[in-house]
């Protein structure tokens, strides 16, 4: 039986760098034959542009907007382009230290239609200094160990991540693609509404360079649901003390 196909997308916005480590990583640890790669560059910045052209327009489709596209936009464009089922998405700030990924993600996402994708962070690292997720008892599908990822009560997010990832495209389709979603979150809404849920693998395989360094979006408009039951004023105040004396971390 033949191995399912997959396109790798991975969004940039003038961070070279970290592009670089992002794909030499990538690179070093994947195991599994991606079929065609778009590095979607949106810094409209020519000497940046270059750049990404110099290092890798020998290998990959390197899209460089002419006007500023945005994050979603700038996907919506390039999954237009996939033939293939799959699609490996991706960021340019993020360090690859685990093989077999992609045949991991195959495995869990083949146990589960509702499963959106998994993801290859620490529990530590996502959770930061609050619990914003849950994690459910351990599951186990041909040797690979995982938990479904909750959003507290007081987070949305949980259901869909731009993070390094394996994904279906017929979940793109079938939620009606990005159409109308104006950030990460209105994605997340949509997936978490139709009752998909994204799991955490046991044996993390990736590291956020790009945490120190987040970049604006001029054409990100958060939906106003992001912060429906944050606790504000003493109740998160209290909040960062409960960290603070059971983590260490305020």
């Amino acid at each position: 039986m033949s191995q399912p196909e997959v396109t790798m997308v991975l969004t940039c916005c003038g961070r070279v760098d970290l592009l670089q480590q992002t794909i030499e990583s990538f690179e070093k640890f994947n195991t599994y034959p991606i079929k065609r790669t778009i590095i979607t560059e949106d810094s409209c910045d020519p000497d940046v542009y270059q750049q990404v052209r110099d290092l890798y327009g020998d290998r990959f489709e390197i899209w460089c907007n002419e006007e500023k596209k945005g994050q979603i936009k700038s996907i919506i464009d390039a999954y237009e382009t996939i033939e293939t089922d799959y699609v490996f998405h991706c960021e340019e700030d993020w360090l690859f230290y685990k093989e077999g990924f992609i045949e991991e993600a195959f495995a869990i996402l083949n146990s589960n239609p509702k499963i959106t994708q998994v993801w290859l962070r620490t529990k530590e690292n996502l959770n930061k200094d609050e619990n914003f997720f849950t994690f459910g008892e351990v599951q186990e599908v041909d040797g690979y160990k995982f938990r479904k990822v909750s959003p507290t009560e007081t987070f949305e997010w949980g259901s869909f991540s731009f993070n390094p990832g394996l994904k279906r495209m017929k979940d793109y389709y079938d939620l009606g693609k990005f159409d109308g979603c104006l950030s990460e979150m209105d994605v997340n809404i949509r997936y978490k509404e139709a009752g998909f849920y994204c799991v955490i693998s046991e044996t993390p395989g990736v590291e956020h360079l790009g945490e120190e360094r987040r970049l604006g979006d001029p054409t990100r408009v958060w939906s106003k649901r992001r912060k429906p039951n944050k606790p504000k004023g003493l109740k998160r105040l209290l909040g960062h003390f409960k960290n603070l004396f059971t983590t260490g971390k305020w």
